[in-house]
């Protein structure tokens, strides 16, 4: 029997901490190693170079090695499979990660031009019984879409599709006993050339094992026609185990991570100088608001708004000059203030987006603001959260806050038609769809994704460089308080 261990989506959450609240919480690769069988195969699916407090850290003060390569290390990690985030930072912080990774790299969809990131399209691993175990990598083609030229410089990313029906053909000739994909990516019903996620594909080519990330959901294992698949979320709360048999059986179970017991020995000698830093940098005040911006609740922050959007939504406009904003909270509700420190910001906007500027109709604006709308169902009267933002995960980063508009959605009417008023200052966009007006808004929504594929339609004015955590910090650095915003004028018609 072959025994497999496989995480992803770690975003360097090394230490079990969520950096948010006080005490250990059951998370971070060193807990969550405490379960790996010496002499399994351990594998992670990508997504370590962006995400927390820790990585945001080594990457202002420019740190290496990465603390999470060491985690890695120590673990025994055998198999590396890049995620889209580990691009964000172009080629030769990816060389550096990669290189001090002990691990084989693979990925069959990326043309490294410099040959210097060490990737393969697949390994064949023979484990401690003899079994051999063919392992092929991919990536979600969105990084395409996502990431600047500048940072895909050298890098080609190709179909994924393709590339691993490629690279399983070849690989069947060394004879494995099972195929495995880890596949950085899930499962959608996008549409366009270009598409996310596109694990239903992949069940199509005949692996044995499917393994898919990128999505931060849990999806316990279960098959799909053949092929087993699953899903282990993110923040190294949880991992995979599979066992492989000789008869062709494969056990699957999905474990979560405690940090109540002991570290692994390998663990106990981990420096942490760096997370005492990152520790004793979050609890340093930064600012003070007078009074609090609140996101108390998914549903009453999308029904009645939320000043943590709007003050969200102000910066993006100040920084840009676009006429509206538009942007997403989280799945967690986190309200700020009144003293803000550098943690609790990090809490309340949790990843390194950068801006675009883009140049959209009112009729755009009106197809991006009715996405948004069709996250509210009625039910016996009430209002409540539609299932599409819930299942099979939950999706509360879907809906965007616009500001610098005036706008109302009645969910009385069918999709499509809940947006019912719509207003750029005196200038009725419903009224007139064909009206220009520029909206800025993060990279990862300006693609199209989570539902907004109108975006792809627009020009690009302007692509900014500068994340917006660092937007918010300079502006808590700058003001002495800062105000709670006036409310949006939006209402939703029940």
């Amino acid at each position: 029997m072959a025994d497999l261990y496989f995480t992803s989506d770690t975003h360097s959450y090394v230490y079990p901490t969520d950096y948010i609240s006080s005490g250990k919480k059951n998370m971070g690769y060193m807990a969550l190693s405490s379960c790996f069988r010496d002499g399994a195969v351990i594998a992670d699916g990508g997504d370590v170079l962006q995400g927390s407090p820790l990585v945001r850290y080594e990457m202002k003060n420019t740190l290496r090695p990465f603390t999470a390569a060491e985690a890695f290390n120590r673990a025994g990690l055998s198999i590396y499979v890049p995620g889209n985030h580990d691009f964000n930072f172009g080629y030769d912080t990816l060389r550096d990660f990669l290189s001090e990774l002990n691990a084989d790299k693979i990925a069959a969809n990326i043309v490294d031009e410099r040959g210097e990131l060490g990737l393969r399209p697949y390994v064949l691993k023979r484990c401690d019984d003899g079994m051999k175990l063919l392992f092929v990598g991919i990536v979600t083609d969105y990084v395409n879409i996502w990431e600047s030229k500048e940072h895909l410089e050298g890098l080609k990313v190709t179909d994924c599709v393709a590339a691993a029906r490629m690279a399983l053909e070849e690989g069947l000739k060394t004879n494995p006993d099972f195929t495995v994909c880890i596949y950085h990516g899930g499962f959608g019903e996008e549409e366009g050339t270009v598409r996310e996620n596109r694990g239903s594909e992949l069940v199509d080519l005949g692996f044995d094992v499917l393994l898919t990330a990128h999505q931060h959901a849990l999806i316990e294992p279960k098959y799909i026609g053949r092929t087993l698949v699953l899903q282990t979320g993110s923040k190294a709360m949880h991992c995979a185990h599979l066992a492989f048999s000789w008869d062709g059986i494969i056990d699957a179970e999905i474990i979560n991570a405690d940090a109540s017991g002991p570290l692994k020995k390998e663990f106990q000698t981990m420096p942490d100088n760096t997370e005492k830093a990152v520790l004793s940098s979050l609890s340093l005040p930064i600012g003070n608001i007078d009074g609090r911006l609140l996101d108390e609740s998914k549903l009453a922050s999308a029904v009645h708004g939320s000043s943590l959007a709007d003050f969200f939504n102000d910066v993006q406009l100040e920084f840009s000059g676009a006429d509206v904003s538009a942007l997403s909270l989280f799945n967690d509700p986190v309200s700020l203030g009144p003293v803000v420190t550098l943690g609790s910001l990090l809490a309340s906007y949790p990843f390194a987006n950068t801006l675009l500027k883009l140049e959209i109709t009112g009729e755009m604006l009106r197809e991006a603001a009715e996405r948004a709308a069709s996250y509210f169902d009625i039910e016996e009267g009430k209002v409540r959260i539609s299932d599409r933002f819930i299942i099979p995960k939950e999706e509360h980063y879907n809906y965007d806050f616009f500001r610098g508009i005036s706008y109302s959605f009645d969910i009385r009417k069918p999709l499509g038609k809940r947006v019912v008023r719509l207003m750029l200052g005196s200038v009725d966009l419903l009224a007139d769809p064909d009206y220009k007006l520029t909206i800025v808004l993060n990279s990862y929504r300006a693609t199209g994704t989570g539902g907004y594929g109108v975006y792809r339609k627009a020009k690009v004015l302007e692509r900014y460089s500068q994340d917006v955590q660092d937007l918010l910090i300079e502006r808590f650095e700058k003001a002495e308080v800062i105000k709670v915003p006036e409310k949006t004028d939006f209402l939703v018609i029940i």
